[in-house]
């Protein structure tokens, strides 16, 4: 089960995004302190907001919001 997921935020952006937020990867961890980096669970399609790429994730892994951290 998921106990944490830390968002990293992707560093470049397109040209054609004009400011959109894009994941870079996830780093989720288990309840036992395991930690898998996650580079296949999002495209490179652009979010207005950082909200919807955690409502994104919090869909796809099906855990809580407080679960889910934003890192820049």
């Amino acid at each position: 089960m998921v106990s944490t997921v830390v968002v990293y935020l992707a560093e470049n952006e397109f040209e054609y995004m004009d400011g959109s937020v894009r994941c870079g990867h996830l780093v989720v961890e288990d309840e036992n302190g395991r930690e898998t980096l996650r580079q296949d669970l999002l495209d490179d399609a652009g979010y207005r907001s950082v909200r919807e790429l955690v409502d994104d994730v919090v869909g796809i892994l099906r855990v809580h919001r407080e679960a889910v951290l934003v890192a820049a």
